[in-house]
């Protein structure tokens, strides 16, 4: 039995325009950080936008981390974990309803661009330790945002 392809739609998406597309976008967070924080195993450079939502972008070095499959993992928790952030399901000041927490956020017209910087020793994490490293990272932004 084949089954019907499902396409993101809703909150928990990560459209195009929630992306930094080009090295302008880049240089803009870079040369402007508002926001900055590091751990062990990533560093956050965050500036406001005047957009109407967040845009994340992500630099994983090869230099760092050789290897294509451990580069692209770590890429896809970063821009899951964004998800979760921005629909605010690590955010215990929200209800139960995610869409009441961006509705908060549309409210505080506060969006940043946000570049995470991964370093060198992120490819030893497992799956979930790298789940908690994100969550607890992306906690941390908020409240200096905040």
């Amino acid at each position: 039995m084949l089954s019907t392809p499902t396409h993101k739609t809703g909150h928990l998406s990560f459209k195009k325009n929630h992306r930094l597309l080009n090295s302008k976008n880049y240089k803009t967070v870079f040369d402007g950080v508002e926001y900055k924080q590091g751990g062990g195993y990533f560093t956050f450079l965050s500036r406001e936008n005047q957009l109407s939502h967040s845009r994340l972008g992500i630099v994983v070095a090869k230099k760092h981390i050789p290897l294509a499959v451990n580069r692209n993992k770590i890429k896809r928790a970063i821009r899951e974990s964004f998800r979760h952030h921005r629909a605010g399901t690590y955010n215990d000041s929200c209800g139960v309803n995610t869409h009441d927490c961006l509705m908060e956020q549309e409210k505080l017209k506060m969006f940043f661009d946000i570049v995470v910087l991964v370093k060198p020793k992120a490819h030893l994490l497992t799956n979930i330790e790298l789940k908690k490293e994100l969550e607890k990272q992306w906690l941390k932004l908020s409240k200096k945002q905040n």
